[in-house]
């Protein structure tokens, strides 16, 4: 007996082959539980003396970058090699049972002859392992083993001791099953080329000129632009383009080039932006019938499938030379009449982000009838090696989903200073407010599934006939080959953990993109690897990280756009063409299945009749049952009360009103609010996210469908440009609350800070930024008597329903004025006093100072200095003026619009005398608040004074809101622009 004494806390690690030959290896590499550490005993049989096979025990301790054999023979490991009979070796070491298996394909050689050998990697884990985190770990384990593949046996095996030993605790064994192929059994290696989708041609041809035509499709190209392109002399395309004309594929206009849609297209040629976009389209069709779906596509396949779907279409396409075309499908699928269109370019370039962007931005602009959009397209699978329910193949469609985020998109990477790896991405996360589309997704079954195989291969010969000149027959099921870059431009091909399936499924989950990065990663393992897919190596990490089903090229302005075009509904149909990002050259080959992708679509759009139709007809029964309809945009504190409840219950409010009323009385005596506002919005901060959509602000509607959301929305927009914020400038939001202002202007790319006294809404706020993903709003906690902010560095500011906290604005205006560069435009949108206020009416007063001291405020302010026998030494208009900030614009949205600014509460007349008798202690059936609230706090559901806090901060201040604006006394709807002089 041989005693093995163990070194370090991590047991040992077991090295034993299993079966050698020369065509045929095994190898069990097995880790030795921890609580035997202390001693090894391994027995030796004493007639074991058949030197074909042998097993060695060792301890892994700290494996240098020597040779495998020279590690074996350190004085650190202790082995000891034992004989064994070859009926006892397969007696003791079973190789059929494992818990996950996987395997992959290799060109070796000797030196003389090239082989192909499978290795398949069998994986035991520790029994109380559930078989989700089994697959994940196999998956992570074969990742590390095939980044930067080590060529020989020594380091190939040296590498999965080294995962075995630094890592992996739960995986008990490891067998490592290597043998040589037979020539008729050799799995076909791919060219690794074919995954490339560089522009670079080796040998220019006619179907390259005519993919960069279709790729700048609905622009034109000059032979120039082309031949940049292609990397090519113009010479060499002349003949092509001609040949490509003569063919009916391309025209000529002005001295452009130009792709046609040989499927009746309207083509207009216009050298003027303000020509006519629908020309030849009669009027009176679209605006009777305007579409309410919209279809954005990339690629030119892409837009000639979408339209060979859609019935009594026409379109149109409007041309300008040197870029900025548009081109618009119109028609119907099933009963939704649908808008399609195409984007020029596409990727992470500024000309790319910004035609994309813009081209969405005008199609949602001149269809504002607009309530879903699909992005369809061609994206790259995010393979699992493992699991089967999800691994996604060529062929398949993903559907986005926020599951956690719809849409991904890193523009950034954070770079590690000593090492230059990249260690993190920086990105934006996008999710619609309607997720119809994905819910209709997700409620797919294996019976929809077998259903949409059979109409896709009908549809697929439909749009052979209508696109004879794309091949749209879907390939073999042996050329979805699964690869994996290994480094030095080689491959290694793994089969399919559900190869079986033969028929394409829908898949629901997150979709992402990233920008560009071509430098080369370091290998944490070994040398940095020159000849590494950087990007490869990136696009696994990134969609590892946030869990993604599919990658595109990058779709962020579009989605952007989308969301800053206040679209609810929207979703990202992508059809798996490769296991990159859908734009390599391999993927060619499967623009069949934009077929299926093209018909899902059209299913969404048919099921999104049923599905809003469903939820409409149960909201109107639940409405005539009740015989109540409240407007929509009115604020119901009532429906919500329950929530309410349990919000409050994790509050302290029975000492709230007694250190508000000191507080209040100090802060009028002292003249300085900052306590008793700090104390206001400790309570009332959460209150405002839940119950007021983040803003404590308020904005006539357009219409009175409207919601306060995206009234206040579009509001939001506006100050936007009247503050003309885009990339590259800096903006200031004085007062910002928790950030609900600066969220919605996050679409304007500019740099916004906000300035808040409150502590718990810098850290909700940042919050809420952080798990948005947006990167350019950020808050701070500061007074702004004192901005904590350089002198003449921001291009705008903004005080949103702040300016009221401030007993004299002198100080406020000259701090804006330091922090703003000469020229820099400032906006006011506030509540203030207008001239009906009459300090001597009772009313009046008890209205606005019960208000006052209801929100913690100082004297409401007034926009001009003379109210009625009253003078108000801090109005805004003069004292800015004083201070260097000169009025140039006024916008009264009430005037505007004809609803006045408290409509949000005033519209429902059952939710204001609810309030209003609560306020007043009336005990009839408008007492069931009061009621439930008293009965609550006597039960300790409730804090005790919370009804006394209901009545005065809640019910009180929104009823003084309305009785203010109802008497004229109180405005809240003004805009008023002011310039640094």
């Amino acid at each position: 007996m041989v005693a093995v004494q163990s070194l370090r806390d991590r047991g040992l690690v077991i090295f034993t082959p299993l079966v050698q030959s020369a065509e045929h290896n095994v190898i069990r590499i097995s880790r030795r539980d921890i609580q035997d550490r202390i001693v090894n005993f391994v027995s030796v049989p004493t007639n074991w003396t058949n030197p074909s096979a042998a097993y060695f025990t060792l301890r892994v301790v700290n494996i240098q970058e020597s040779s495998l054999t020279n590690y074996l023979m350190s004085p650190q490991v202790i082995y000891l090699w034992h004989t064994l009979y070859d009926k006892l070796k397969l007696k003791y070491f079973k190789m059929e049972d494992c818990d996950v298996a996987l395997s992959f394909a290799v060109w070796v050689t000797d030196g003389i002859k090239i082989r192909q050998e499978n290795r398949q990697l069998r994986f035991r884990f520790n029994s109380d392992v559930d078989s989700a985190e089994k697959y994940s770990l196999t998956q992570q384990f074969f990742k590390d083993l095939v980044n930067s593949l080590p060529r020989d046996y020594a380091s190939f095996l040296k590498r999965v001791l080294k995962l075995v030993q630094n890592g992996y605790r739960p995986l008990v064994e490891v067998e490592v099953d290597m043998q040589f192929v037979k020539a008729e059994e050799e799995i076909q290696m791919p060219d690794p080329k074919e995954y490339d989708s560089d522009s670079e041609c080796e040998n220019v041809n006619i179907g390259h000129v005519k993919d960069v035509l279709e790729h700048a499709y609905p622009n034109g190209l000059t032979v120039t632009v082309m031949a940049e392109a292609l990397r090519c002399n113009p010479e060499e395309i002349e003949d092509f383009l001609v040949e490509l004309e003569r063919q009916g594929l391309i025209k000529q206009v002005e001295n452009e080039w130009i792709r046609v849609d040989t499927t009746n297209v309207i083509v207009c040629v216009c050298k003027t932006f303000l020509l006519e976009l629908i020309n030849k389209l009669p009027t009176s069709s679209v605006r009777e019938c305007p579409p309410t779906i919209a279809i954005i596509t990339c690629l030119f396949v892409e837009k000639q499938s979408v339209d060979a779907i859609i019935d009594d279409s026409t379109t149109m396409h409007r041309y300008r030379s040197g870029g900025d075309s548009n081109i618009y499908t119109l028609g119907w699928i099933g009963p939704h009449r649908v808008v399609a269109t195409k984007l020029a370019v596409i990727g992470d370039s500024r000309e790319a982000t910004t035609s994309a962007g813009s081209i969405t931005t005008r199609l949602l602009g001149n269809f504002q009838h607009i309530e879903h959009v699909f992005i369809v397209g061609v994206g790259g699978g995010v393979a699992h090696y493992t699991d089967a329910k999800k691994h996604v193949r060529l062929g398949d469609v993903v559907i986005s989903s926020s599951d956690p985020d719809a849409y991904v998109f890193a523009h950034k990477y954070t770079i590690n200073r000593h090492t230059e790896a990249v260690d993190g991405f920086v990105v934006n996360k996008w999710n619609p407010k309607d997720n119809v589309i994905s819910q209709i997704a997700s409620e797919i079954d294996d019976k929809f599934n077998a259903e949409w195989a059979a109409t896709a291969e009908e549809l697929t010969n439909k749009l052979c006939s209508a696109l004879p000149e794309f091949n749209l027959s879907r390939p073999k099921p042996e050329a979805d080959l699964l690869t994996l870059s290994i480094g030095g431009g080689n491959m290694v091909v793994v089969p399919h953990p559900n190869q079986e399936r033969s028929y394409p499924v829908v898949h629901v989950g997150p979709v992402g993109g990233m920008a560009a990065y071509r430098r080369p990663l370091t290998d944490e393992q070994g040398p940095a690897d020159a000849g590494r897919d950087s990007a490869s190596q990136l696009r696994d990490r990134f969609a590892a990280e946030y869990g993604l089903k599919a990658v595109d090229a990058g779709f962020n302005s579009v989605v952007d756009a989308i969301n800053g075009s206040r679209i609810d509904s929207w979703a990202l149909i992508r059809g798996i063409a490769d296991y990159q990002h859908g734009q390599s050259r391999v993927g060619r080959s499967w623009q069949w299945q934009i077929v299926c992708l093209c018909w899902r679509a059209g299913c969404c759009c048919n099921e999104i009749t049923n599905f809003t139709a469903t939820n409409r007809s149960r909201f109107y029964e639940l409405s005539l049952k009740s015989d109540i309809v409240f407007r929509i945009m009115a604020i119901n504190l009532t429906s919500n009360f329950i929530r309410l409840l349990c919000h409050f219950r994790r509050q302290d409010l029975t000492n709230y009103k007694v250190d508000h009323d000191k507080l209040f009385l100090e802060a009028k005596r002292s003249r300085d609010h900052a306590a008793v506002i700090s104390h206001y919005y400790s309570v009332m901060s959460a209150v405002i996210e839940e119950y007021f959509n983040g803003n404590f602000h308020f904005v006539p509607p357009t219409d009175p469908q409207q919601t306060l959301e995206e009234a206040l929305q579009l509001l939001h927009m506006r100050i936007g440009e009247c503050l003309k914020l885009q990339a590259g400038k800096k903006c200031l939001d004085i007062g910002c609350g928790i950030g609900s202002v600066m969220k919605d202007l996050a679409y304007t790319k500019a740099d916004l800070i906000g300035i808040t006294i409150a502590a718990n809404e810098v850290e909700m706020g940042n919050d809420d930024f952080r798990k948005s993903g947006i990167s350019n709003c950020k808050i701070l906690e500061g007074d702004c008597h004192k901005i904590p902010l350089e002198s003449s560095t921001f291009d705008a500011a903004y005080a949103i329903y702040s300016l009221k906290y401030f007993v004299d604005l002198k100080p406020v205006f000259l701090e804006l004025n330091r922090v703003l560069k000469s020229g820099g435009l400032f906006v006011i949108y506030d509540l203030i006093k207008t001239e009906k206020y009459d300090k001597n009416n009772r009313e009046h007063r008890e209205i606005v100072e019960g208000l006052e001291y209801a929100c913690g405020m100082p004297s409401l302010h007034t926009r001009r200095s003379y109210c009625r026998n009253v003078y108000f030494s801090s109005e805004m208009i003069t004292e800015a003026k004083i201070c260097g900030l000169e009025l140039v614009e006024s916008i009264n949205i009430e005037q505007e619009t004809g609803y006045p600014y408290h409509y949000c509460f005033s519209s429902s007349g059952l939710f204001i005398w609810l309030l209003r008798h609560v306020n007043m202690n009336f005990f009839l059936l408008s007492t069931l608040i009061s009621y439930l609230i008293s009965f609550a706090e006597l039960l300790h559901i409730l804090p005790n004074g919370f009804g006394e806090f209901y009545k005065v901060f809640l019910a009180g201040t929104v009823t003084k809101i309305v009785d203010g604006g109802l008497r004229g006394i109180l405005s809240g709807a003004e805009i008023l622009v002011f310039r640094k002089n």
